[in-house]
Formats: structure tokens, C-alpha cells, sequence
């Protein structure tokens, strides 16, 4: 058996996959206003998760064991948002994009089914200093990013997330190379160089979701497109055909269940971030699965005015099954992770933030006594449904039957935020890290990002009161 090709013997061939999707992140581009203000509000919503994420579990360890400093400076030019320190770029990213995800509060992406938020804009905040990078340049990169994860998702899933793939690593070290390697200016071999080495960086599997793994996997994909567009700058070499070849990113990720290049041929036609699920923000702070049957919860919370609850059904399609792999969760990273707990915060407190996802809520006796009337279920009629359609049936004990459908989450594009839910999430997420003023500051300023500020002094007011 011959050895496949190495870099140095593979020239670069027009009409690959590899090729198309250099020559769009190097290319000229003129995004349309509604995809700059999408951008805009990602990116200000994914810095309120990165925040309310520095105090979570997972920070601890990330910043134990990552090189930090209490100054920024040469050698760590990078903030460490929610936090005084600052950091490598590389480990920046690393951690800020763990933190991002940490709550599972940040954006999503359909077709891609992942989360290409907290894995781009970490590490674009952790190169802008490196290159002065305005909030404007910013923007360019990110929606540059997201088109990458958007297609990628249309030229592989679902069988590739259904393989057990977590495309929020495995797609997202390509969006993060592609969004790294425009604000650099890479130019076009450079850019096919950093694809390569990326595609081999890409990781993440399914079966480490409702761990501190799950979110990790964000940062690890910031980490690899990040360092990738650096060693392509410096001069480091790697297959020019890494997402085409035999051996290559799509045919290893999805061998024996095929890909369609087609959409990535076509980059930059039909923005993703304009697509009719292409970007969703999150109002709870748990799996996005669980979004329909959290709202149908809380509307039935209201028509139930305290009434006890006998039994609850919850018809969902096929694909929720996937995530949705815990029914009595034993932290709160698998209380995101299960509908059964959602739901029955949902109808029993009328509310689902931050605070239901705690160590005393996931003790709560009453919560608990209900999670076991709980039933989940394929609903024949939206078993093929791809953005978690769910229907929630509740029965009293007095036995009034109450219904409540929800076809699509708040948040997608159809139902995007209003600026008044975009400013009560990120004080949610924000304020008690940074104080009221700071963070009311902080999220005006963000507010302006697109503009022609330096994106490093937008970050100077994100220090914690403590």
C-alpha cells in the first residue's frame, strides 16, 4: 500500500474543499447591517457566558493549572475575562472558551448543532491585542468563523453529530482557524496551511456531555484555531488537501456515512449567520434541547396557579434523545442535560436561570418528587423534527388535563432578543462578578463594538469587585 501524499509533494488544487474555504476567509467580504448586528449580539452575549463562567467549578482548575499572571504583558497579552489575570494567547483561549460554555448558556448553531460562539469570539478577544484589532475587525472574523461552522454543519450533519461527534470541538477548530487566520491576514497558502494543521487538532465526543469536559471542548477548538493560524503565519506546513484527502478531515469524521462538499464549495452563499436557524441565543442556561419543553413548562406554570401535579408528559422528536441522557441528575452540569429537571423547575418555580442550577435546587424534595411523573417520549408527530419541538402535557391531581406547545426555542432568529433581554442576560450573567455599574457599563460599551475601537480597551472595564 503507497503512503498518502505529505505537504510538501501535495500542491494546492483549485476546486478542493480546502482550497474554497481559504480563498473565502482571506476574501474580500461585505456583510450586510443584519448580519454585523447578529454578530454584534452573539458576541456580547457570549462575553456575559464568559464571565458568569469564571465563577463555575471549572475555573478552578483551568486557572491552577494554566500559566496566568496578575499583569498583562508580552509574554500574556490576553484577559482572562470574569478574572484580574491575564494569560498566553493560546491558553487564553483555552480558557476563556471553557468558560464560555460552562453553563451551557451560550449560542447555537443549527445545522452544525453546536455552539460556534465560545469557541470563535475567545479567541479572537485573546489575538486582537497581538494585532490591534478593532471591534470592527472583530466582526468581519466572527461572521467569517460562523460561516465555516454553519457549512461544515450543512456538509455533515446530523450523521456526523449522530456518530457521537460533539461539533462544537470537531467543527469548531476550523471556524476558529478560519476567524484567526482572516484577523492575522493570512494570505491564501498560508490560510490552506492552517486548515491542515487545524483539521488535525479537531476533537470532542458526545460522551462527555454533563461533564466539565463538555465545555472544555469549546476551549480546546479556540486553543487549536488559534495556535494552527499562528504556525501558518510562522511558516509551518501541512497537507493542502487536509479536508479533501482520502485520509482527510470529512472523510475520517464521517467514514462510512459519507458528506456533502457542496455547501463548503460554495462559501459565502446564503450567510449562515442570515439562515433561518443559522445563530440562537439561549434564555436558560441549559441544553438547547430542553428550551421548547422549559417555555411550554413555564406557561403551564401560569394556567396551573399551584395546583399538584399527578403526572407530565413530554412528546420531543428522536434527536433530543441524544443529549438528553439524564433523568435525575446528580449535578448541576446533567440537571442541563435533563429534561425530566428542567421541567419540573419549570412548572414548579415558574422561573429557569442561573439560580436553578445550583447544588440546593438540585435537592430540592419537591423537584425532586416530581421527576419521576415525568415522562419523556417521541412524539410520532415531531419525531423528525430538527429544532426540539416539544409538547408538554400535564395532568392534576384534580384531574384537569393542560397542553402547551412550543415549536421553536426564543432566541432564533424568527424570535431573536429584544435589547431589554439581551441586557437582563447578560446582568444575569455579569453583574455579580463585576458590580451593577460596572456591568450596565460594560454592556453599553460592548453594545458599540462594531466600530473602530480597539477591542482590548472594550475589555478594560470587565475586572471583578473582588
Amino acid at each position: 500500500m503507497s503512503a498518502p501524499p505529505t505537504a510538501a509533494a501535495t500542491p494546492l488544487r483549485s476546486g478542493s474543499v480546502t482550497a474554497a474555504m481559504a480563498a473565502f476567509a482571506i476574501g474580500p467580504a461585505e456583510f450586510p447591517p443584519l448580519a454585523r448586528s447578529r454578530a454584534r449580539d452573539a458576541i456580547v452575549d457570549v462575553v456575559g457566558c464568559m464571565i458568569a463562567g469564571s465563577r463555575e467549578a471549572i475555573a478552578g482548575p483551568l486557572l491552577r493549572t494554566l500559566p496566568v499572571f496578575d499583569a498583562a504583558g508580552p509574554h500574556a497579552p490576553a484577559l482572562l475575562l470574569g478574572t484580574r489575570r491575564h494569560a498566553p494567547e493560546a491558553d487564553a483561549a483555552l480558557c476563556n472558551g471553557a468558560l464560555a460554555h460552562a453553563l451551557d448558556y451560550d449560542d447555537t448553531n443549527h445545522p452544525a448543532y453546536a455552539h460556534p460562539s465560545a469557541v470563535i469570539v475567545p479567541a479572537l478577544l485573546a489575538l486582537a491585542p497581538r494585532v490591534r484589532a478593532t471591534g470592527a475587525q472583530v466582526v468581519d472574523a466572527y461572521i467569517t468563523g460562523f460561516e465555516v461552522f454553519g457549512k461544515l454543519g450543512r456538509a455533515m450533519n446530523t450523521q456526523h453529530y449522530k456518530r457521537g461527534w460533539h461539533a462544537t470541538g470537531t467543527f469548531g477548530a476550523l471556524a476558529s482557524v478560519v476567524a484567526c487566520g482572516r484577523m492575522l491576514g493570512l494570505d491564501h497558502r498560508a490560510m490552506v496551511m492552517a486548515l491542515g494543521i487545524a483539521a488535525s487538532s479537531a476533537c470532542g465526543l458526545r460522551a462527555n456531555f454533563g461533564s466539565m469536559t463538555k465545555p472544555l471542548h469549546a476551549g480546546l477548538a479556540a486553543r487549536a484555531g488559534l495556535q494552527a493560524a499562528l504556525l501558518a503565519q510562522a511558516g509551518f506546513d501541512a497537507s493542502a488537501q487536509a479536508m479533501d484527502h482520502g485520509y482527510g478531515y470529512m472523510n475520517v469524521f464521517n467514514a462510512g456515512i459519507g458528506h456533502d462538499p457542496s455547501p463548503l464549495l460554495a462559501m459565502g452563499t446564503g450567510l449562515e449567520i442570515l439562515t433561518e436557524h443559522g445563530l440562537a441565543l439561549k434564555p436558560f442556561p441549559a441544553c438547547g434541547a430542553t428550551h421548547p419543553g422549559i417555555e411550554a413548562g413555564l406557561l403551564l406554570h401560569a394556567q396551573l396557579r399551584g395546583e399538584a401535579i399527578a403526572s407530565v408528559r413530554a412528546g420531543v422528536c428522536e434527536m433530543a434523545l441524544a443529549p438528553l441522557i439524564h433523568v435525575m441528575p446528580h449535578s448541576p452540569l446533567e440537571g442541563k442535560f435533563s429534561l425530566h429537571y428542567c421541567l419540573a423547575a419549570a412548572l414548579l418555580d415558574g422561573e429557569v436561570g442561573l439560580s436553578s442550577f445550583t447544588a440546593a435546587k438540585l435537592t430540592d424534595p419537591r423537584i425532586r418528587a416530581l421527576i419521576p411523573r415525568i415522562t419523556m417520549e417521541v412524539d410520532d408527530d415531531l419525531r423528525a423534527d430538527p429544532e426540539f419541538a416539544t409538547r408538554v402535557e400535564v395532568v392534576t391531581e384534580a384531574g384537569r388535563r393542560l397542553e402547551r406547545f412550543v415549536p421553536l426555542a426564543m432566541g432564533k432568529p424568527a424570535r431573536w432578543f429584544s435589547v431589554e433581554r439581551m441586557r437582563s442576560k447578560f446582568t444575569d450573567c455579569a453583574a455579580g462578578v463585576l458590580g451593577e455599574p460596572a456591568c450596565a457599563a460594560a454592556f453599553e460599551a460592548l453594545r458599540g463594538l462594531d466600530g473602530p475601537v480597539e477591542v482590548a480597551q472594550l475589555l478594560q472595564g470587565l475586572h471583578p469587585i473582588h
